[in-house]
């Protein structure tokens, strides 16, 4: 059963949103956000609109989530796309944060699906706006960017870019070295870090009302230190998630390279491929899902190499 089910059955749960909302209830909408984690789901209360995501109760929780909504709010005052935070609550050892509902629709259409090409085209200028708005906006003297990043690429992580999932197939198995290879070779510079770093930025979660930004959602400070890092793996993320879209792609290599270098965005790359390859073949193997990110992958890196990182 998905995490927002099992909330529909809670109301404990439901009874603390209800009074960080300032309102007397709140019941769970028939409708399923999306996301992979399924750890999201929207609530409504009168008129109102609020959404709801549960975070593991590890560690800092609570701490990295107050940090998380000082951020997102430091960012709506620079004019960034991002949601209203209401604040961080708990109940029975679920944590949680709640934010009000933004308008608008997921660029996303559908697993295996790129984004209708003519409306990320028309979004494109307006987000690569927003994400300068990241620029020197964390809030940590040493954050712990790139080193997390980099042990994903040679151990994996936490619950993603499992090592064993790529070597049970010989295509995913040549791809990890590939990668791994690739990137090692790459990280030969520093790489900035006193950006905001979303770390998830694709079509799913960027809303569009009209053919128009509306905002960018589902942020998230899974441990202690994430969120800072260099926006341009941002970027590297909307270029990776869209790469078979022709019309866009030299745009987004152009800025990604601007920021990162080719270095450190082919360092990047690296490691949304292992993300997201290895995702799709765990939980949807032989889907579109899965045959499409496998190929984009394997075009990336074929130009990273092309391009002589």
């Amino acid at each position: 059963m998905a995490d927002h089910e099992l909330a529909q059955h809670d109301r404990r749960l439901l009874g603390v949103v209800a009074r960080l909302a300032g309102v007397d209830r709140v019941w769970v909408t028939d409708e399923t956000l999306q996301g992979e984690s399924r750890s999201t789901f929207a609530v409504a209360a009168g008129g109102q609109e609020f959404v709801v995501k549960l975070v593991p109760a590890a560690g800092q929780a609570i701490d990295n989530q107050l940090r998380l909504v000082r951020m997102v709010r430091d960012l709506r005052q620079r004019g960034f796309p991002a949601p209203e935070y209401v604040g961080v609550g708990e109940s029975s050892g679920t944590i949680f944060t709640l934010q009000r509902r933004l308008p608008g629709q997921p660029l996303h259409r559908g697993a295996g699906e790129q984004p209708a090409p003519g409306l990320f085209a028309a979004v494109l200028p307006s987000l690569l706006a927003a994400v300068e708005l990241q620029r020197d906006a964390g809030d940590l003297a040493r954050p712990p960017w790139p080193a997390w990043l980099l042990d994903t690429i040679e151990a994996g992580g936490n619950g993603y870019c499992l090592h064993a999932t790529m070597c049970q197939a010989p295509r995913t198995a040549a791809l990890l070295d590939r990668l791994q290879s690739l990137a090692r070779r790459n990280q030969w510079d520093e790489a900035r870090t006193r950006d905001v770093v979303h770390f998830d930025m694709n079509p799913a979660n960027i809303l569009h009302a009209g053919g128009r930004l509306s905002g960018v959602v589902d942020w998230n400070i899974p441990f202690d230190g994430a969120g800072q890092g260099d926006r341009g793996f941002d970027v590297a993320t909307l270029l990776f998630y869209t790469y078979d879209i022709e019309q866009t792609r030299e745009v987004l290599w152009e800025r990604a390279l601007e920021l990162s270098g080719l270095a450190w965005t082919t360092v990047y790359l690296c490691h949304l491929s292992l993300r997201q390859v290895e995702w799709s073949r765990r939980h949807a193997p032989g889907s579109a899902d899965d045959a499409r990110f496998t190929a984009i992958a394997e075009a990336v890196l074929d130009d990273c190499e092309g391009r002589g990182a």
